[in-house]
């Protein structure tokens, strides 16, 4: 999956052009102007740099979703907006970052968009709530707040809500979860997971359900009989607060973004 870099900055597009190319990624086009790429399809993904925080920045993405619609868009914001406007933003933009966040971060959110994932501000997480939506439903409530339902929704302030559908990369993989492997470098058990008391073990399990790996595979993987994987997941659901293997895999996903 190509990565198309846009902002007016020629420093700023040379710096996210080295992030990504130290994380392996395919370069596309570099450019000062969304508008300069047209076509785009599925296996594209475009990193978007702007200083605008108002209304024309929601119109500059609407007119570019209309023309490339498959395409997943990450906007990176150069100024602090509100939440209400990040709303606005999340309805043609898969993620909004805030220019604060590390490098690890936006390597992170390119996996986790990736993978099929959105992320969005924390009054949509807050509406789905009230909304009552769960992984086996929502789709029209999530369309109502404007929040795409066709994956999970993983907030701003690190909480997920929303479905897992099989559409685009995650389409007719075991329980909905990303069939993509995370990268060695991403699999490091972070602080807010061991704050839940996870063991390396534990934390190793459940980036393999990120992968979509049955009980089985991970046994065989790590040399351990499948019913201690089994054990080993009933553990981590009970610390992280998971109802099943989707949950987890959706929680262990949203750490990377901390």
């Amino acid at each position: 999956m190509p990565v198309h870099i846009v902002g007016e900055s020629r420093l700023l597009r040379d710096m996210f052009l080295a992030i990504c190319q130290s994380n392996d990624y395919q370069i596309g086009t570099c450019c000062d102007e969304l508008s300069t790429l047209a076509g785009l399809g599925v296996d594209d993904l475009v990193l978007y740099y702007s200083h605008e925080t108002g209304p024309e920045l929601v119109e500059e993405l609407r007119q570019f979703k209309e023309g490339n619609d498959a395409s997943l868009l990450i906007l990176i914001m150069g100024r602090e907006c509100s939440t209400s406007m990040q709303t606005a933003l999340s309805a043609y933009a898969e993620a909004v970052i805030p220019q604060r966040k590390s490098a690890e971060a936006l390597i992170a959110a390119l996996r986790v968009v990736q993978s099929g994932y959105r992320i969005v501000p924390s009054d949509i997480s807050a509406a789905l709530r009230a909304a009552d939506v769960t992984t086996s439903g929502g789709d029209q409530a999530a369309e109502t707040l404007g929040a795409s339902a066709d994956c999970a929704a993983v907030t701003l302030d690190g909480r997920v809500n929303g479905s897992l559908s099989e559409a685009g990369s995650n389409k007719g993989k075991p329980n909905g979860v990303p069939a993509d492997p995370l990268p060695v470098d991403l699999r490091r058990m972070p602080a807010s997971a061991a704050a839940r008391g996870l063991s390396g073990r534990e934390w190793l399990i459940l980036t393999k359900l990120i992968d979509g790996a049955t009980n089985k595979s991970i046994a065989n993987e790590l040399g351990i009989c499948e019913a201690t994987v089994k054990v080993h997941l009933r553990t981590c659901f009970r610390k992280i607060g998971a109802k099943n293997r989707t949950q987890a895999a959706i929680w262990a996903s949203e750490q990377f973004l901390s």
